[in-house]
């Protein structure tokens, strides 16, 4: 079993310390030109001040937060896994003016 190196931990809006991983940290790190530090600042933000969280929790035994926030006209979605060991950061992307369509089904937390 390998061991996920954290390089962060986040409270979210939701009340769950999120543990941020190394290797999801630089999965985000292609969607955004930004250096390490004001990424890490950036999901910060999106997991605190969120314009709305939606959650997946079709597939067990985990469920998805979906974080979206609302900056400058375009959103950005931070993807959060919840499982009976924490809280992860799994990725974090921008989705464009709109959230994604096919998130609409899912249930609204905030």
């Amino acid at each position: 079993m390998s061991v996920r190196r954290i390089v962060a931990s986040v409270k979210a809006i939701t009340g769950e310390s999120v543990m941020i991983g190394e290797a999801e940290l630089a999965h985000a790190m292609r969607h955004f030109t930004l250096p390490r530090d004001l990424l890490i600042e950036l999901i910060k933000r999106v997991l605190q001040r969120p314009t709305s969280v939606l959650v997946d929790d079709e597939k067990e035994p985990h469920e998805y937060r979906l974080f979206y926030r609302l900056e400058d006209g375009r959103y950005i979605l931070a993807v959060v896994k919840v499982i009976e060991e924490g809280a992860f950061f799994a990725s974090m992307y921008p989705t464009g003016r709109r959230m994604r369509r096919s998130h609409r089904h899912f249930r609204r937390l905030r």
